[in-house]
């Protein structure tokens, strides 16, 4: 039978219903998330702490600050909105020296999301497939990242000033081709334009994943 185990969800609707089911399985399990009195939370912390419950399903209220060195398993019902929520998780199992699993339920839809946190603790996580008795279930093969590009923006038959008139400045020499004319420094002499210089650093992110 599973003990110390914490299911991780970030919606409250979903804990309920995990609770419910799992309950309907005559599992030892408890509930924790905000709608639950502060006193409600502290005897439900209690007991799980004591060994009176043996699962608890909680929101990410539960992912930070609470003292427990010896929770076995992790299992993220679903993939956590915020990359370091999915660090605070995994981070309830395997402290002290300590064996300890952790194991992530990535739908279809949350594919994407579990990608940008894998490139946040800059490790990729060991995938396993879901056994067949679960029935059919998507390939993780998340879509690439869109690349953000930056194009111009033309001005088509638009007004360009405030009075809703267009730009009918003449051209210089008269509207032909030739050599357009140099803007003049302080000493008369013409000025040219100055080449841009565009420097990017290297960030890194020093987040580590237990698993």
């Amino acid at each position: 039978d599973p003990k110390r185990v914490i299911i991780f969800s970030s919606s409250k609707q979903k804990v309920k219903e995990v609770t419910r089911t799992l309950k309907q399985m005559h599992v030892n399990t408890a509930e924790m998330h905000s709608d639950l009195e502060q006193a409600e939370r502290d005897v439900i912390m209690r007991d799980f702490k004591n060994n009176h419950i043996d699962i608890l399903v909680a929101t990410d209220i539960v992912s930070r600050g609470i003292d427990i060195d010896d929770i076995t398993l992790v299992i993220n019902y679903d993939v956590p909105r915020d990359s370091e929520d999915y660090v605070h998780r995994i981070g309830r199992t395997a402290r002290a020296n300590r064996d300890g699993a952790a194991i992530t339920l990535v739908s279809e839809d949350d594919q994407i999301r579990f990608r940008l946190i894998e490139k946040m603790i800059e490790k990729e996580v060991e995938k396993t497939p879901v056994p067949a008795e679960f029935g059919e279930t998507p390939e993780y093969k998340p879509l690439p990242e869109k690349k953000k590009g930056r194009g111009r923006r033309k001005n088509y038959g638009k007004p360009n000033n405030r009075n809703g008139k267009g730009n009918n400045k003449p051209k210089p020499n008269g509207g032909q081709g030739g050599e357009k004319p140099h803007p003049k420094g302080r000493n008369g002499k013409p000025q040219g334009n100055k080449p841009r210089t565009h420097s990017e650093g290297n960030k890194s992110n020093g987040a580590a994943n237990k698993q």
